[in-house]
């Protein structure tokens, strides 16, 4: 068990999906996976509690399958006894990440006992292409069932990583490189609905920025929305709180290592356990009732 951020021991959490398992629920459960899925068979392990099944850690073919996609300098391989975290980061048109950005974000995640490894998608999507068929809109890019993750992401990579799709952001005008949420419309969030980026379930977009600071703050803040909410810590001056710094808190730290294997929610609709957005949710209707 990792050690704490204080210099203590982790504290003994209980993650989620192990709860369901335990009362062989079907909440949250992939798509194409029922209720006698990987929730309840007996035979998943996952000794590390990442998400990735042992069987695919330990498994040569598993590994080839991602040195194919990814190449064999960016992959480092996978381990069944440390928490793995991997990143597919996709880029549109000329949308681009600062290398220190990359490096930063990955050393965060392996000092707090997760072991990241960033991905670049080896191939570009075309700008044009993606602006025509699904629009810089958060639903048609991340979760509808003819959207861009469905249509374009490898189903072998969707419940073992993490997907982030930056999307072309600091040249645009108008919004100043926004992209539409219908949530954060509902909720009255962002400009008009618009907003620096989104995330759903294992999956995020992200508006790219030139400055080296606002681009890792507002990756970090995405990716770690994998498990937690803006409000998990009310004492958090960091990316999930005011901003004020790219920092996770200790707790914080400890929930994002427990549930990890949220990563396998390949629905998109991951809300049973994020209190903050159900939360913000019925606020939201009932605001617009009054």
């Amino acid at each position: 068990m990792p050690p704490s951020t204080d210099g203590g021991e982790e504290k003994p959490r209980t993650s989620r999906r192990a709860v369901l398992q335990s009362v062989g629920g079907g909440i949250g459960v992939p798509a194409g996976v029922s209720a006698g899925g990987y929730l309840t068979d007996r035979r998943f392990t996952d000794e590390d509690g990442d998400g990735i099944p042992d069987s695919k850690e330990r498994s040569d073919s598993f590994h080839r399958r991602f040195v194919g996609l990814f190449g064999r300098d960016q992959f480092e391989g996978l381990d069944p006894e440390r928490r793995d975290l991997l990143l597919d980061i996709r880029y549109v048109g000329g949308a681009s990440i600062d290398q220190r950005t990359k490096r930063n974000i990955e050393k965060r995640f392996r000092k707090h006992g997760i072991y990241a490894q960033w991905l670049d998608y080896p191939h570009r999507y075309e700008r044009d292409r993606i602006e025509r068929e699904y629009g810089w809109n958060a639903r048609t890019l991340l979760w509808d069932r003819t959207g861009l993750y469905h249509d374009e992401v490898e189903p072998f990579v969707r419940d073992v990583a993490v997907q982030v799709f930056v999307i072309p952001g600091h040249e645009f005008e108008g919004y100043g490189g926004l992209v539409y949420s219908p949530w954060a419309n509902l909720l009255g969030g962002g400009v008009d609905g618009h907003v620096n980026g989104f995330s759903v379930g294992n999956r995020a977009v992200v508006c790219d920025r030139e400055d080296q600071w606002e681009q890792e703050r507002l990756l970090f803040h995405e990716i770690a929305h994998l498990t937690l909410c803006h409000d998990d810590d009310p004492d958090n001056t960091g990316v999930m709180g005011t901003n004020e710094e790219i920092a996770l808190t200790a707790d914080e730290w400890d929930t994002l290592r427990t549930n990890l294997d949220a990563v396998r929610d390949t629905t998109g609709y991951d809300i049973a356990f994020r209190r903050c957005l159900w939360e913000g949710c019925l606020d939201g209707v009932t605001d617009r009732l009054r």
